[in-house]
């Protein structure tokens, strides 16, 4: 061999090593990297699960949201349409006020049970149910069935939730 056979050799095993590199950097590791499972002091901490119920039938939406600010949103683009899983974090500021708002008194309050003379959903409205896991403690809110201030902190903050679900390219 050569010299110069031995030097196109090196380099070509030089750019082959740097090529690798940058393609496992930036294309496979990230994919890796956000596999991570929620550990079960993530679920035990917060966990908001919501669902709408009532006129939207098999279309209906709903979401997960963990304390993390991590979120899966499941909903139709279209009326019948199949649904769609859509995964991200909720922006800081609504995860830190969402989590401001969510105390076990607020909780407690909204959670009683009431039985209402008419709900959105008897008449193909919408209501919407909440499951709030709160550390190990479970309530449930909805509009049909609890006693639900719609004009509380607790209350906007969740709808917040939903607009932001809603309008962040779904």
């Amino acid at each position: 061999m050569k010299r110069q056979d031995v030097l196109s050799i090196l380099i070509t095993f030089t750019v082959g090593l740097f090529a690798g590199g940058y393609i496992y950097l930036t294309g496979f590791a990230p994919t890796v990297a956000n596999r991570e499972v929620p550990s079960a002091e993530t679920f035990n901490q917060l966990v908001v699960e919501s669902e709408v119920y009532g006129g939207c039938r098999n279309s209906c939406p709903s979401y997960q949201v963990l304390g993390d600010g991590s979120y899966r949103y499941l909903y139709s683009p279209s009326f019948e349409a199949d649904q769609v899983l859509k995964t991200g974090n909720i922006p800081f500021g609504l995860r830190r006020d969402l989590q401001r708002t969510l105390t076990a008194d607020e909780l407690e309050k909204q959670s009683r049970e009431t039985s209402p003379a008419l709900c959105e959903s008897f008449s193909d409205g919408i209501d919407v149910r909440y499951e709030i896991t709160l550390e190990n403690t479970v309530y449930e809110l909805d509009t049909c069935g609890t006693a639900v201030d719609t004009n509380s902190a607790l209350w906007l903050n969740l709808n917040r939730v939903w607009d932001y679900l809603e309008t962040s390219g779904s």
